[in-house]
């Protein structure tokens, strides 16, 4: 998964951040966690 990339909207991530509390940065590093797994 060496090979994705991200964009986003800026004024969403914003409203994301303030309704989930996470940012998408954040929220983006499970597609390289090791432990991730996909059914």
């Amino acid at each position: 998964m060496d090979l994705l990339r991200f964009e986003w909207d800026n004024q969403k991530a914003q409203i994301n951040f303030k309704k989930h509390g996470v940012s998408f940065d954040e929220a983006a590093t499970i597609f390289y966690d090791p432990l991730y797994l996909e059914d």
